[in-house]
């Protein structure tokens, strides 16, 4: 009788550890999944065909909540605006690119309505640092993007990044690493588009976000 109990209390132990090693498993996981945010927002080019703002078009995008705006939604959400996106605008002809407000305000009068001018930074990764699809698909944590940025050595240093090289409509890169207006580091990966749309067409672009929580 005693054997029997010694082997039930045996089992028992190591059940409850086997749990609680299971709970522990699972709860490191979704600590890790809390610490990414993964949205995909649509976003038009802001520009009409004479190159000037077109009103109706969400191009204005907020990386970190995944919604793109019009210029006037933006305005009443200036402080949470981090780019803009402008297809054959922006006084380049052959541009396809996304720009900081920042950078906009020191160029345009487009801003001249938000009351927070935000400084986000982004950079072409793929082209720059060889930041390929495989590498964005890898993330599955916050801690995952940092990783990353330290693998490749990401240095942000633009106000905005071009998609196209400006001779063709043809992506140099897909995949770009931002930090957002609030120091939110993250990846987000383009769709494939259709190129060499005509002057003041929405170019439409599907992005696929991943950010630090």
């Amino acid at each position: 009788m005693t054997k029997i109990l010694s082997a039930f209390t045996t089992t028992g132990i190591s059940f409850m550890l086997l749990l609680l090693f299971s709970s522990c498993k699972k709860n490191d996981a979704s600590d890790g999944q809390a610490s990414l945010k993964q949205d995909t927002i649509v976003v038009q080019s802001i520009s009409n065909s004479a190159g000037n703002v077109d009103a109706s078009r969400k191009g204005w995008i907020d990386l970190y909540d995944g919604i793109a705006y019009t210029q006037s939604q933006a305005a009443l959400n200036s402080s949470s605006i981090d780019f803009s996106y402008n297809y054959h605008g922006g006084g380049c002809s052959t541009c396809r690119f996304f720009e900081s407000m920042k950078s906009m305000s020191g160029r345009t009068g487009d801003v001249v309505s938000f009351s927070t001018i935000t400084i986000s930074s982004m950079i072409n990764a793929e082209w720059h640092d060889s930041v390929t699809a495989a590498d964005f698909g890898s993330i599955k944590t916050g801690a995952d993007i940092d990783a990353l940025f330290t693998k490749k050595k990401i240095v942000i240093w633009n106000g905005g990044d071009d998609v196209t090289d400006r001779n063709s409509d043809v992506a140099k890169g897909k995949i770009f690493a931002f930090t957002d207006k609030n120091g939110k580091k993250g990846f987000f990966r383009i769709s494939d588009y259709i190129a060499n749309v005509p002057d003041g067409d929405p170019a439409t672009l599907t992005l696929y976000v991943k950010i630090q929580k």
